[in-house]
């Protein structure tokens, strides 16, 4: 599925956004182009992973209710056309991985400034249906397909078949949070929060929908274990929350996770970037899994 010239790769330049959670060193290193989201709180704007980090994201909200949370915003069509034209001084080749859809605007802003540049350029926008770990995971697969020289069309035909082996589950007790999203409608959360609800998430077809409901945190881990127990053996699993550091609740997960994969190794705690933050709160937990080739 290799393009004709194999020797000599095409200068083929990805861009995704920070809602990949790419390592800016990688990103560097292997020439991705990363653009960011903004934060708008308290009347600032600030850049994710350019002006604030996964640390500074989680201080700059803790303790604040949901109704005082930041906006989370997708770069911008006008944002998306600069890129394009700088990116276009080296090659007009570009594909763009974008974060799903129903999560944020990346993918619509990305398209529309394309057509600014039809019949100049193939601009390939990708909507990865997914997000965090699991575009992070696309991004890494698609920057190697570059490396080995394969054309944008066989590598959107390669990525499409990683998409439905990426799977996330999320639990939260952060209502609230859910009901300024979306996931929830404001009768709900109060319904749920009278009545010690924790709604069990699941990425859905690009959506972050509640599938089910439990009584109890610890009931919440359990079912975060036992969607988990459904892989046999899971190239790549990482629990993710919004801050950075491991607590409590994440080494208790850890400890259960390694108990049904033993043979894993190490599993790491991921920061689940802005978007997902602002659905689960500060509190909510999940787990994301690629379930391999």
């Amino acid at each position: 599925m290799r393009s004709a010239n194999t020797r000599f790769p095409r200068r083929l330049k990805i861009i995704t956004d920070s809602a990949a959670q790419i390592a800016e060193p990688w990103a560097r290193d292997h020439q991705v182009l990363v653009m960011a989201q903004h934060i708008r709180l308290d009347g600032k704007v600030y850049r994710e992973g350019v002006d604030l980090d996964d640390a500074g994201f989680a201080a700059l909200v803790q303790g604040r209710p949901a109704s005082e949370w930041p906006v989370i915003e997708a770069p911008g069509v006008d944002e998306y056309i600069e890129m394009y034209q700088q990116t276009l001084l080296e090659t007009s080749d570009i594909i763009v991985m974008a974060p799903s859809d129903k999560l944020t605007r990346s993918a619509r802003n990305a398209r529309a400034a394309a057509e600014v540049f039809r019949g100049r350029a193939n601009i390939v926008v990708f909507d990865s249906q997914t997000i965090a770990l699991g575009l992070n995971v696309l991004v890494r697969q698609v920057s190697a397909l570059t490396r080995d020289g394969y054309s944008s069309d066989d590598i959107i035909k390669l990525a499409r078949g990683v998409v439905p082996r990426l799977y996330g589950a999320f639990v939260t007790q952060n209502l609230d949070h859910m009901a300024r999203s979306g996931c929830l409608r404001p009768a709900q959360a109060a319904l749920g929060k009278l009545l010690g609800i924790i709604p069990f998430l699941s990425i859905e077809e690009g959506e972050i929908a509640a599938i089910e409901k439990v009584r109890s945190f610890d009931r919440a881990l359990e079912k975060l274990v036992e969607f988990a127990a459904e892989f046999e053996s899971p190239q790549e699993l990482a629990v993710l929350q919004l801050a950075p550091q491991a607590n409590a609740q994440t080494n208790l997960l850890i400890d259960l996770l390694r108990g049904i994969f033993p043979d894993l190794g190490h599993i790491p705690v991921r920061p689940c970037g802005a978007t997902i933050g602002s659905i689960i709160g500060p509190t909510g937990i999940g787990i994301m899994i690629h379930d391999g080739d």
